[in-house]
């Protein structure tokens, strides 16, 4: 999906990748991200969100949960994280990122009120009166007030599965006042998700009947004495492209993630201003009469990979390939690769890709490396989830200290 662009305008990310695979630098099944164009991506959007009067909060699921990755965009101007779930919460809080927004899209688990609370983010996202009571506890218990977020849905509101959830907006006055009156808790805003969606036909990001539903809530809220709502958190396709018109929309807050990298769909078929940043790379397993195979565990059902380059580790021509997406059912343990392009390809050949990805739900590595336009250098290499690896890709070992795996929420939180 991103392949083509990448070449174009960012080649060095592929040839610096291409060799750190080649010399055993990487692993295959490995996503490599190019933390200094990332950077550069996360300057552009600060500046173009903040020139619409939108906060920010970055989305980090896309790349791994990276710390240094998240860091970096932290410095260029996003400094505020947002988690998607309570995984991801620890993971970038362990790792020094200040929290902007939690619960959204998966709520804080009951048990994990308390531990929520103490990470003071900017924001909770509620989806009823039951979740604001939890963290009302919490947050009574830490002697602290802390903003909530109630997420609104409405009769054609659209949803991607597994993600429905929220107050309907005809119950939204009761549910904030019952939310208002809670110990420690106040109603500070709204959300709803998906807000932008991609048009296939018009090749565009069109408003969704969500954003509307936000931006009625916040009104309604708002004409009834709730003069503490300040955030409509607008979430999803937001770039430098869909400022405006989410700004125009009435949203206040949103939550840039895979423009970061350069990968939405808009940055698949124009040229935006933020530079195209991660690729996934793989090799040569096996081939068959039929097709050739690469090692799997990164691809995504919906990824919409087309095609990908292979590199002989001969040092020969590059060879093009047609990608064959396998079923949404199907475990990726090979990707199935058709060669087009002129050229032999053999067993151990680096294969490299670039397409829409969340490499949290993935069996993958990342790689981070630095210095790609200079000399390129590997910072890091993490599992999905954003845990370091040692020399043998497998977590450092641990000292035992005698604490049950009970005692490891109160670990985490003790940063």
């Amino acid at each position: 999906m991103f392949l083509d662009v990448t070449m174009r305008r960012n080649p060095a990310l592929i040839e610096a990748a291409v060799k750190l695979h080649q010399r055993g630098d990487i692993p295959a099944n490995c996503y490599v991200i190019d933390v200094d164009t990332v950077a550069a991506n996360a300057r552009l959007v600060a500046e173009g969100a903040a020139a619409h009067g939108l906060k920010t909060y970055q989305m980090t699921k896309q790349f791994g949960r990276n710390p240094i990755v998240a860091k970096a965009i932290a410095e260029a101007g996003i400094g505020g994280v947002v988690a998607v779930d309570f995984e991801e919460a620890r993971v970038l809080y362990k790792s020094g990122l200040r929290m902007g927004h939690l619960g959204h899209l998966v709520q804080v688990p009951a048990r994990e009120a308390q531990l929520a609370v103490e990470m003071a983010p900017e924001f909770i996202t509620v989806f009823g009166v039951p979740q604001a009571e939890a963290i009302s506890r919490a947050a009574v218990a830490a002697g602290t007030v802390q903003p909530v977020q109630i997420r609104v849905s409405r009769e054609g509101d659209v949803y991607y599965p597994a993600q429905k959830g929220g107050v309907p907006i005809e119950d939204l006055l009761e549910a904030a006042a019952a939310v208002d009156a809670l110990d420690g808790v106040r109603v500070a805003g709204v959300t709803s998700f998906p807000c932008l969606l991609w048009d296939e036909t018009d090749q565009e990001f069109r408003p969704t009947p969500n954003l509307t539903t936000v931006t009625r809530a916040a009104e309604l809220l708002r004409a009834n004495g709730f003069t503490d709502v300040q955030a409509i958190n607008a979430p999803s396709a937001s770039c430098l492209a869909t400022f405006e018109v989410l700004a125009r929309n009435g949203a206040t807050h949103v939550e840039p993630g895979s423009c970061l990298t350069g990968q939405t769909p808009l940055h698949a078929v124009s040229d935006q201003p933020e530079l195209p940043a991660m690729i996934y790379v793989s090799e040569i397993t096996h081939q068959t009469a039929e097709a050739t195979y690469a090692l799997g565990g990164g691809f995504y059902p919906r990824s919409k990979a087309r095609n990908a380059v292979i590199y002989p580790k001969s040092g020969g021509e590059p060879v093009s390939a047609t990608v064959e997406l396998d079923p949404p059912d199907a475990i990726d343990y090979y990707g199935t690769l058709h060669v087009t392009g002129p050229g032999e390809v053999s067993v151990g050949d680096t294969v490299v890709y670039a397409f829409r990805s969340q490499v949290f739900v993935s069996r993958c590595f990342v790689a981070v490396i630095g210095g790609v336009a200079t000399t390129p250098q590997v910072l890091g290499i993490f599992d999905r989830d954003g845990f370091v690896l040692g020399p043998d890709l497998l977590p450092p070992a641990q000292p035992s200290s005698g604490v049950s795996a009970l005692d490891t929420r109160a670990r985490v939180g003790a940063v």
